[in-house]
């Protein structure tokens, strides 16, 4: 099942803080050498702009932490792995945080060590190890800096972003929509990280986004007792795939990666279909027994849309600028003082690269897309039965959005720009129909 490090955190620290856990002390001294490995890496990457008592602090800890795991020798367990998986995870997201991110988990981070702490000195109420009241002191000098300067809510979502499992289901065992949206993420990553994301690619994604949000909007409905806010939720945010077909990138057809980001767009959707039906009526979900099951899996799903639409971000920004995608000069965006020879281009019907303000308009129509799907997931999250938060840091990120002053306006702004795009898109589409290859429905 997909997890993420919040939940690593929350399992390690259920696991130290339960009544009647019997655990070893070198594998509670061994989790917390790997909080200390992942708090060191956090300091080295930096958490504030200069040196400050921040991150002197969180240094002390690290420092602390490694200590302890150097008392007893490491001879494994279960919190020694539950911490070892979350540094790894972390070391691996290093490259993508920011001073915002590397701050919430430091602070996670602070809390799960002065747990293991606290756990230690049970295991041990005779002794008196200078070592372990250090990681205890420092935890408790992390926590006063938080509640001075808590974390963002754009920072801690940082700790829900979902961890695919590290291989597809044996056979016979299905994945969940739940894996597939974390599958298909991290797929999106590695194609980002090797620049190897085909228009293909994003089409898919897009078009899975699109189907995921439909069966959200339906749902939501359903358990909020409000089926009029269905058209309003309704994947109007994902058909910017429409816009997409205005280009191409002039790779041929070539066999899906079953571990690429065609294939698990299209397991999610499959996913999906088998557990709402392929059109997720309204009348038929209300009669669903087992809807707050399907309500908490679409949760899940809804939250990592926006995180999608930030991936999908980020490979537009880079087609503007590398010019990897073509398409014909009179289907581009008009622009003032047009040089000479775009005007020629557009008189002979030419296909050209297409850069910079060439993509604008798919550029705009993925902000409006990141704006909806996050208004989407906080209607899940609010329509989500009552009980502790998976994703509690995203659902808080989408809630700040939902309730910013004149977010209303600005939500039925991105749906009118949306729709407007799409209509462009479809009218130059009838007049100058894309070359092979480049255009046609949403494929994948």
């Amino acid at each position: 099942m997909a997890t993420s490090l919040q939940q690593l955190l929350d399992a390690l620290t259920e696991r130290t803080t339960a009544s009647t856990t019997v655990a070893a002390i070198e594998d509670v001294t061994g989790a917390l050498a790997h909080l200390g490995r992942a708090l060191a890496g956090m300091t080295q990457d930096g958490l504030t702009a200069g040196v400050s008592h921040r991150q002197q602090t969180a240094a002390e800890l690290a420092a602390a932490c490694t200590t302890v795991g150097r008392l007893w020798p490491r001879t494994g367990g279960p919190l020694t792995d539950l911490a070892g998986v979350a540094a790894d995870l972390i070391g691996r997201d290093r490259a993508t945080m920011g001073r915002a991110h590397r701050w919430a988990v430091t602070v996670a981070l602070a809390e799960a060590a002065d747990h293991g702490a606290r756990l230690a000195h049970r295991l041990l109420p005779q002794a008196a190890v200078a070592e372990l009241a250090a990681v205890r002191r420092m935890a408790a000098a992390v926590e006063r800096d938080a509640q001075a300067d808590p974390p963002t809510a754009s920072g801690a979502a940082v700790l829900d972003r979902l961890v695919p499992r590290p291989a597809r289901p044996r056979r016979g065992e299905e994945p969940t929509a739940v894996d597939a949206a974390a599958a298909l993420t991290a797929a999106l990553d590695r194609a980002l990280r090797t620049d190897g994301l085909a228009l293909r690619d994003f089409r898919a994604a897009v078009a899975a986004a699109e189907i995921a949000s439909d069966y959200a909007a339906s749902v939501v409905a359903v358990a909020a007792g409000d089926e009029s806010m269905r058209p309003l939720l309704a994947a109007v945010a994902w058909e910017l795939g429409r816009i997409s077909m205005t280009f191409d990138d002039g790779h041929q057809a070539r066999p899906t990666d079953p571990h690429g980001v065609v294939s698990w767009a299209r397991t999610l959707a499959d996913t999906l279909r088998n557990d709402l039906g392929s059109h997720a009526d309204l009348s038929a979900l209300r009669d669903r027994a087992d809807l707050p099951r399907l309500t908490r899996t679409v949760q899940q799903v809804t939250n990592q849309l926006p995180v999608l639409a930030d991936r999908l971000a980020v490979a537009v920004d880079r087609w503007s600028r590398n010019g990897q995608l073509y398409a014909a000069a009179r289907d581009l965006p008009r622009m003032d003082n047009m040089p000479e020879d775009r005007v020629r281009d557009v008189i002979a019907g030419r296909r050209v690269q297409a850069r910079g303000a060439d993509l604008d308009r798919l550029g705009r129509a993925l902000t409006s897309a990141t704006a909806l799907a996050s208004s989407l997931a906080d209607a899940v999250n609010r329509a989500a039965p009552a009980e502790p938060q998976s994703q509690r840091h995203l659902a808080g990120l989408y809630a700040e959005r939902a309730r910013a002053p004149g977010s209303g306006e600005r939500l039925l702004s991105h749906a009118d720009n949306v729709a407007q795009a799409i209509a462009r898109s479809r009218c130059a589409q009838r007049i100058n129909p894309p070359a092979p290859g480049g255009g046609g429905p949403p494929s994948y």
